[in-house]
């Protein structure tokens, strides 16, 4: 049933197969035994992918429903845990895993020792129902699903710069600066969206998909960077442009989960530790970046 899912889902042998983890000839052989089994031919093959028939159409609804009850069914299961123990895994952007969870993570341990943390650093967003993670730091509130969600940080956009950046180039205005911005495909995004509004004609020096390896590039001189404060005053060596600049929206960080998962053991030990740490974080200064080289 997953395969079939996935399939109409994907509209591709291959990328269904890889989706529930068997060979590309496997997922084919399986489709064919279900609709041998069915009597009916649920997909035309066609140079391009997969093509729903009416019988699929049928056929989904119920797929659907058997899907739903599974998960239901491990739901269920999993609220009957009695202690802090076992795998609960993570999903959140690297740079929230690289310079804020991980450094954490002893905590967790000497609170809960039979607890295994699994970080799953991504940028796109794993399903929490189908449970692909256990829990999630989200940039954005979510709006369907059953999920329970707690904002744990507000996270204003800063433009920052390495100082030796600033004092080799001096800057009077925004445009004087390079800069290293993500790449192109994720133009859409809040930081280069912001840099294009900030900083027309911005003279980008240097793109990537990954913000950890822009990050480290500001903070050796490449370029001025637009980025979350607190992940600026976590990697260190950056401090704010000292050039007017006009005021740079905030966004909130979210710790999501299934709200049956919420109350079970090992989840809600996560939770609490998330959540204590962010705290932390912001109580002693980690979430703050220096306004300028001279503090």
């Amino acid at each position: 049933m997953p395969l079939l899912l996935a399939a109409a889902r994907t509209r591709s042998a291959r990328a269904a197969a890889r989706e529930v983890g068997v060979s590309t000839a496997t997922a084919s052989r399986q489709l064919d035994r279900m609709e041998e089994a069915l009597g009916a031919r649920l997909f035309d093959r066609t140079p391009t992918g997969l093509l729903p028939t009416d019988a699929l159409a049928q056929v989904l609804p119920w797929a659907e429903q058997v899907e739903q009850a599974a998960q239901g069914l491990r739901l269920a299961v999993d609220g009957l845990e009695g202690a802090a123990e076992g795998t609960v895994r993570l999903a959140l952007l690297p740079a929230v895993a690289a310079w804020f969870v991980a450094p954490a993570i002893p905590a967790l341990r000497a609170r809960h020792p039979g607890l295994t943390l699994e970080l799953a650093p991504a940028a796109a967003t794993l399903d929490l129902v189908r449970r692909e993670s256990d829990l999630a730091l989200r940039a954005v509130q979510p709006t369907t699903g059953d999920l329970v969600a707690m904002r744990v940080a507000t996270t204003p956009l800063v433009l920052a710069a390495s100082p030796d950046l600033i004092a080799r180039l001096k800057p009077s205005a925004l445009g004087d600066l390079p800069y290293v911005a993500l790449g192109p495909d994720m133009d859409e995004l809040p930081e280069n969206v912001i840099l294009r509004r900030v900083v027309p004609g911005a003279r980008v020096v240097l793109r990537s998909t990954d913000l950890v390896s822009l990050l480290h590039a500001a903070r050796a001189g490449v370029g001025a960077i637009v980025v979350a404060e607190p992940l600026a005053a976590r990697v260190g060596g950056l401090v704010r442009v000292p050039v007017p600049t006009p005021p740079l929206p905030s966004g909130p960080l979210w710790l999501v989960a299934p709200r049956a998962l919420r109350r079970v053991p090992r989840i809600a030990a996560v939770w609490d530790w998330i959540v204590d740490e962010m705290a932390a974080a912001r109580a002693d200064g980690r979430m703050s970046l220096p306004e300028s080289a001279a503090r």
